[in-house]
């Protein structure tokens, strides 16, 4: 029941529980491997992972990470991720440090691998289809991004103790010989060698940080400017290369929402300043009445007005955008399931902070109270943390985007 309340609280508690923005949800498993036990240190790879980790929380996805793992470890956080994806629209997958090819097939290197013999393979490395695998049978979007083609001891040793009747291992990643419903990124073209990187970051890393959260970009494109970048700072020594049979378009930031972008730090303003802003945006006055008098108090019985005056056309939910008639129709099959219910601000909780005299971002504990329609149906009740950005359109407040976090 905790996992319904924690869903139900993002609309408060009428969007997300409908089966098509349960589909929106986007699960990611981010891995950095460099402090390897036989191969020595590789200095950006945690980094790029914990980086990579970051943005994708930023813009809306539930990342499970891991850094330096050895093989059993590694094994648990895909069994942790292959858990968490279902029920998901989309699942990525990013690696950085050692991989290498042996007969065409790729491999994750763990930092306590022992690679003295082409043999111990299978016993010491990961495949990385079997995580594609994975991904492919539960969700409709699988992607992938490889930053694991560095220079690579393991295969050279590998090489030197192969025999005729034994696999030889190749520097750099080959080809994925089929993918459904998949984008594949690699930080270089198949059988290549890509950088490390002098900076905090390897290049590839660096380029995908810059270009992911840009609102209303395809993947497709987001991977032309990744790549341009790429090869400007490598001097053309490396070229990220990908593959796709992707069969609908995807935007890590759909529809050009820029809300989940973090702000640019600025001076602070002279008192006085700050004193007209709170006033303009109604700190404890007129966003208080919004908030009690239209957003805390939805009308189900006419839902297409409600949204209206709550989100305007379209509003961002956990980094996904809806637009009007997607959550009018959520909205009026969740109210259909209670008998009555009831939203109310927590005293002294609001917190509002102005940016300009046409936005603000708005932090409140809300308390809820569900009484279901089915009398042998679970009530719910609790408290949740709501997050709103809030826009001024029209001389009247509108939600921008908004989140919340269920509160013990």
């Amino acid at each position: 029941m905790g996992r319904l309340v924690v869903l139900a609280l993002a609309f408060l508690g009428f969007l997300l529980l409908h089966a098509d923005a349960q589909t929106a949800r986007r699960v990611a498993l981010v891995v950095g491997n460099g402090s390897y036990a036989e191969a020595g240190t590789l200095a950006n790879p945690v980094n790029d992972a914990l980086d990579i980790a970051d943005k994708l929380r930023a813009i809306g996805f539930e990342v499970i990470e891991g850094n330096d793992l050895g093989k059993r470890e590694l094994e648990r956080k895909i069994g942790e991720f292959s858990d968490a994806l279902q029920g998901a629209r989309a699942g990525l997958f990013y690696y950085a440090g050692h991989g290498l090819q042996v007969d065409g097939r790729n491999f994750i290197v763990p930092v306590d691998a022992r690679l003295d013999m082409p043999v111990k393979l299978q016993l010491e490395a990961v495949p990385i289809d079997e995580v594609l695998d994975i991904m492919e049978q539960q969700t409709k979007v699988s992607l992938v991004f490889l930053d694991a083609c560095r220079n690579n001891p393991f295969a050279r040793s590998l090489s030197r103790s192969a025999t005729t009747r034994s696999a030889t291992a190749l520097a750099g990643l080959a080809q994925f010989e089929s993918t459904r419903g998949s984008f594949i990124a690699f930080s270089t073209a198949p059988g290549a060698v890509a950088m490390d990187g002098t900076g905090r970051n390897s290049p590839f890393a660096a380029a995908l940080l810059r270009h992911m959260a840009e609102p209303g970009q395809s993947i497709n494109d987001m991977m032309i400017a990744v790549r341009r970048d790429v090869v400007s700072a490598t001097r053309e020594a490396q070229r990220p290369w990908e593959q796709g049979s992707l069969l609908e378009r995807f935007e890590f930031v759909p529809g050009g929402d820029t809300a989940q972008q973090p702000k640019p730090a600025v001076s602070p303003a002279p008192a006085s300043q700050v004193a007209a802003l709170e006033r303009s945006v109604g700190d404890e006055g007129a966003i208080e009445k919004f908030l009690r008098e239209n957003y805390l108090v939805p009308d189900a019985r006419r839902m297409r007005e409600t949204v209206r005056r709550l989100y305007g056309s379209s509003a961002t939910i956990y980094g996904t955008r809806y637009g009007s008639e997607a959550i009018v129709k959520v909205k009026t099959d969740w109210f259909a399931q209670w008998a009555s219910w009831s939203f109310g601000l927590e005293p002294g909780s609001l917190e509002v902070t102005p940016h300009g005299k046409d936005r603000a971002d708005v932090v409140f504990a809300m308390k809820y109270d569900y009484v279901p329609k089915d009398k042998s149906a679970q009530r719910l009740t609790g408290k949740a943390r709501v997050t709103l950005e809030l826009v001024l359109a029209d001389g009247e407040w509108r939600v921008a985007s908004e989140t919340s976090q269920a509160l013990e």
